[in-house]
């Protein structure tokens, strides 16, 4: 128990750690699959990698691997966030009213 309480003491600064290496590898995602795109052959030298002729810049070949790499670490962060909002409980359950409205 005395674990769990750790955890939770640390989860919230841990989520959002987890949210900034989130952030940042989609944007390193973009800012490679932008750079991949203007390395892609154009003209003559698409046809030659069509047919297999020339090989695929390492950058047209890394930008999946990356964006891969970003979207797992988002989907870690989000899920890391949704288990500490289910296991976040009140220090103090709230006081039932049973006075009317209005």
């Amino acid at each position: 128990m005395a674990n769990f309480r750790i955890f939770s003491m640390q989860g919230k600064r841990l989520h959002r750690s987890a949210g900034a290496v989130a952030g940042f590898a989609s944007a390193l995602s973009v800012l490679i699959g932008t750079l991949a795109g203007y390395a892609t052959p154009k003209g003559f030298g698409r046809v030659t990698m069509a047919l297999h002729l020339t090989h695929k810049p390492l950058l047209v070949r890394l930008a999946p691997v990356i964006t891969g790499v970003a979207v797992a670490l988002a989907t870690a962060a989000g899920l890391l966030g949704f288990y500490l909002w289910v296991t976040e409980r009140p220090d103090e359950a709230p006081a039932k009213r049973n006075e009317p409205l209005g």
